[in-house]
């Protein structure tokens, strides 16, 4: 077989074609590789706690977390939930609906309304006004992101001054 002056080779010309499509596989393999790469939960760090109803039926707190994103891409926290326990009680638990962006590796303050339980809280201030040690506290919840196509659990915990929880508390 001869070739035509000017004129690709059949087989040339299929080589690069394959070529091209290879090229191209591995483009979108990485592509969506990077797209399916797992989420890392936020770190979710307890910043304040303050009053906004007491009640005999009915007790509500605004906490403020400190969420941090571990991932290196923007975390879209669309819901969280929380539940918040010092000293192993349960103090208060809720949860929001969010549309917050937060950047890699960046941090965000999140107030969050949640219903506490009069019940478990009485029986424990007299024990944490007489604390003379930091107290443990747990925040725990989830995180839903991409329009609610995943959910994230997280649990963090920390120490706080009981001091300084009263004087919160106390303050409306």
């Amino acid at each position: 077989m001869t070739a035509t002056p000017g004129v690709e080779p059949e087989g040339a010309r299929c080589r690069f074609h394959r070529m091209g499509l290879g090229l191209l596989c591995v483009a979108l393999f990485s592509g969506c590789t990077s797209l399916t790469k797992p989420w890392k939960a936020p770190e979710v760090a307890l910043s304040g706690l303050k009053v906004k109803e007491l009640g005999l039926n009915r007790q509500t707190f605004i906490v403020t977390l400190a969420v941090k994103n571990p991932n290196d891409r923007t975390l879209p926290i669309k819901a969280m939930t929380y539940r918040l326990t010092l000293e192993g009680n349960e103090l208060a638990e809720g949860a929001s609906t969010l549309d917050r962006q937060i950047p890699a590796f960046g941090e965000a303050l999140v107030d969050a309304e949640v219903a506490g339980s009069l019940l478990g809280l009485l029986p424990q201030l007299p024990v944490l006004a007489l604390k003379d040690r930091p107290l443990d506290w747990t925040v725990s919840g989830t995180a839903t992101i991409a329009d609610g196509l995943l959910t994230l659990p997280y649990r963090y915990s920390g120490q706080v001054d009981p001091t300084e929880v009263l004087a919160r508390a106390m303050r409306r």
